[in-house]
């Protein structure tokens, strides 16, 4: 079961992306390429896993299941954070993967990224994080710090805005 919203949001709250709590919601890009990972295992098992913009953590939740050897779900916002913890603990608690998942901090273009070792993830996914053109440019520096030379990146999004397109 993964949790979609938290208690506190006040529906009139602006959020930081100019689009409404994108990272409250499993959007369908996420069901998607869980859906790919879980009919490929061998893409997660025994990797180093960075899924961006987590949000509800279901991607890395997947990940874990499958046997990635460890797994970093990342968000820029606390509360969004805080609701993937809650995912993360509720489906895989008291089973072995749930030792490999890490929840962090990691705004794209910020300091963040100082807390990361740089070109240690083997697999970088991501769920619908092309919706802003404003992010394409920290994405894809994110990206390039982080994704070892040899690994693999998965991005998977549903095209809605025009500026998708552009990436």
């Amino acid at each position: 079961m993964i949790r979609q919203s938290w208690d506190e949001r006040a529906d009139d709250e602006p959020e930081p992306t100019g689009l409404k709590w994108t990272g409250a919601a499993v959007w369908d890009a996420a069901i998607l390429l869980s859906e790919y990972l879980a009919k490929n295992p061998e893409l997660v098992r025994g990797k180093h896993v960075l899924e961006l913009g987590a949000g509800h953590a279901l991607v890395s939740v997947v990940c874990a299941r499958f046997g990635a050897r460890k797994v970093t779900a990342t968000d820029y916002d606390e509360r969004v954070l805080k609701l993937a913890r809650v995912n993360v603990d509720h489906n895989v608690r008291g089973d072995n993967s749930s030792q490999c998942v890490d929840v962090k901090q990691l705004g794209w273009g910020t300091n963040d990224i100082e807390s990361f070792e740089a070109s240690s993830f083997d697999l970088v996914v991501g769920s619908d994080v092309v919706y802003n053109k404003g992010l394409f440019k920290p994405l894809i520096e994110t990206i390039d710090k982080l994704l070892s030379p040899e690994g693999t990146l998965i991005l998977a999004y549903k095209p809605r805005l025009i500026i998708a397109h552009s990436f």
